[in-house]
């Protein structure tokens, strides 16, 4: 009986092992067993000095900054109020491009301008979008031209332009006209900069540039394949050559040579960047990669590049990618199974060794510039300093990534202001529009009081 009780035991459990042995083989043909998700960035080689990660404090306590919730409406003596507490630009001041600094700089009300009251009768304009579509869960960009109204006030590198039924008129942060365009064939804003770093223009399929000696428009000879990797309202000093190396073309390939004028790398590369904080940026063969001032990869990112650029995007959807701030320098990421489906496709900081950096649990990365982080969380905007720290609690409906020190912001009645590196408001939320900062010029618009321009100035 002992005996048959045993014979019946190990039945039972030969049943049971090869009953989870069969589960285990299923499970593992669907990929139930696969690692964690693997990452297509890799180190190929470690950095010479050990790589100190960036954590920020789960606990810390975010600045909240007070946001509106009820309907601001200002009339004329609160308007003229708000404006009273700027003083008016003058030839004492300069305008600047540098970073706001409030304990030297100052916010200044041009006033020396007659600017239009509304956009009613304004012309159209061309701008490039650039579109972000999924498939799955991986990414792909385009881009196409749209035609928009045109803003009777607007800024481009920190030029003022002002618009009046097709008469384009730019001018300077102290109200200095510059020059006027009134052709019949559209001037559009190239958003690049030459190696002189003039603003461009299209004008025919041609690049051109204002000379504000002649205050004329001269041909410029700008190859954009020879820019500065993104397009948007950046000032003269981004993506400039930095230490001892600058890019150069030979065809269609690019290297790399120093200070002295001799090649530090031949022409190999599909693209390269000026070098920034110690690392420069180069495409080889379909690879993104950062090298050193020894010219070693550091970082390497095998996500293959796209037509456009190295996140997707050339405009300020962009903002963070190719050159390092402070540290850090967004990247493209992409999670892979070990069947190779995309898990996840997104873009991440990482510091000079290619170590992520850690955002605040819950949060979602949007943009990267002057060492903030554009955040948002349940559909809100914040921004968190790369020493870990809130600038602002995620409270906005409506956030810029910074430009020059400021970011403009808006909440949930539709008024906009602008803060600066702290979370401390410089304009308050005020106006139902509000541009990005530009070589030093703010245009503010209100339905009600029409335009308000401000300009960041130092003392001459």
């Amino acid at each position: 009986m002992k005996q048959r009780s045993k014979n019946i035991l190990i039945t039972v459990i030969s049943v049971i092992f090869l009953c989870a042995l069969t589960a285990a083989a299923v499970m593992y043909a669907e990929g139930r067993f696969d690692k964690a998700p693997e990452t297509t960035e890799a180190i190929t080689q470690r950095p010479e000095t050990d790589p100190v990660t960036t954590e920020p404090p789960e606990t810390q306590s975010p600045i909240t900054v007070p946001v509106s919730t009820t309907e601001e409406v200002f009339d004329q003596n609160e308007h003229e109020k708000l404006l009273s507490n700027y003083s008016v630009m003058s030839d004492s001041f300069v305008q600047s491009e540098e970073m706001y600094d409030p304990g030297s700089m100052k916010l200044l009300r041009l006033t020396s301008l007659s600017l239009p009251d509304s956009d009613d009768e304004n012309d159209t304009v061309t701008k490039t979008k650039y579109i972000v579509t999924y498939k799955g869960n991986e990414r792909s960009f385009a881009s196409e031209d749209v035609t928009e109204k045109r803003r009777a006030v607007d800024v481009y590198m920190g030029m003022l332009v002002v618009s009046d039924k097709g008469t384009l008129s730019f001018y300077n942060g102290n109200g200095e006209l510059l020059y006027v365009y009134s052709g019949e064939e559209e001037l559009r804003f190239a958003y690049e900069r030459d190696g002189e770093d003039r603003p461009q223009f299209i004008l025919g399929g041609k690049y051109y540039y204002i000379d504000e000696d002649e205050k004329d428009l001269k041909p410029s000879g700008f190859d954009p394949r020879d820019g500065r990797g993104l397009a948007y309202n950046y000032p003269s000093y981004f993506g400039k050559a930095a230490d001892q190396f600058t890019v150069f073309r030979s065809g269609n390939m690019y290297g790399i040579k120093s200070s002295d004028g001799a090649k530090f790398r031949n022409a190999i590369y599909q693209e390269a960047y000026n070098y920034s904080e110690g690392l420069g940026l180069v495409v080889y063969k379909g690879d993104v990669c950062y090298l050193n001032e020894k010219g070693r990869v550091v970082i390497e990112n095998k996500v293959k590049t796209e037509d456009l650029t190295l996140v997707g995007c050339r405009d300020e959807g962009g903002i963070g990618a190719l050159y390092f701030d402070g540290g850090y320098v967004r990247m493209r990421k992409i999670y892979k199974d070990i069947h190779s489906n995309v898990i996840e496709d997104k873009d991440i900081l990482v510091d000079t060794a290619g170590n992520e950096f850690k955002l605040p649990t819950g949060c979602k990365f949007e943009a990267y510039s002057n060492r903030r982080i554009l955040l948002t969380k349940n559909g809100l905007y914040g921004f968190y300093a790369t020493k870990g720290a809130w600038i602002a609690d995620t409270v906005y409906t409506y956030a810029t990534p910074f430009y020059e020190g400021l970011a403009v912001v808006g909440n949930i009645t539709g008024r906009k202001g602008v803060i600066d590196l702290d979370g401390n408001f410089v304009i308050p939320l005020s106006y139902s529009h509000i541009s990005v900062c530009s070589g030093g010029v703010i245009v503010c618009f209100s339905p009600d009081y029409g335009y308000d321009v401000f300009v960041k100035a130092a003392e001459k």
